[in-house]
């Protein structure tokens, strides 16, 4: 769990320093940046790992139960998804242009793809937040 955190948050780093950009120049082509896009996919990479073994092998060792910590929990799970969603929403907006020109590269479905991968391992670290948050709410 502490290494999915870890790797949330820095995507989320460069989610908002990614966001800063855009809404700066909003309008201008902003090039990717090799450096933030191999951490930012290697952190990926990590978390789900982390979390698929989690999830497959590992039950949550909770014994107490925390009702306010829980539902901290759960909302940092639900918040950190929320920066996730408004960069992939943001970054549609900004390019429907070119969708709607069918101007696809191999460049734009990567940055797609790598988009989609980042929210899907937002959703997944939301969910295990989630997952650690009800837990904690639960009897023991």
């Amino acid at each position: 769990m502490l290494i999915q955190t870890g790797c949330a948050l820095l995507i989320l780093y460069h989610i908002k320093l990614t966001f800063g950009v855009l809404v700066e120049n909003t309008g201008v082509r902003q090039e990717a940046f090799s450096a933030p896009l191999g951490q930012v996919a290697f952190a990926a990479v990590v978390s789900q790992v982390c979390y698929w073994a989690r999830v497959l092998r590992t039950p949550l060792p909770i014994t107490c139960r925390h009702v306010f910590l829980g539902h901290l929990i759960s909302f940092a799970g639900r918040l950190s998804f929320i920066f996730g969603t408004a960069l992939f929403s943001f970054f549609f907006m900004r390019h429907v242009p070119a969708m709607q020109l069918l101007a696809f590269d191999i460049g734009f479905l990567g940055r797609v793809s790598l988009l989609i991968s980042i929210l899907f391992v937002l959703f997944c670290y939301s969910l295990e937040l989630e997952r650690l948050g009800a837990a904690l709410q639960s009897p023991p």
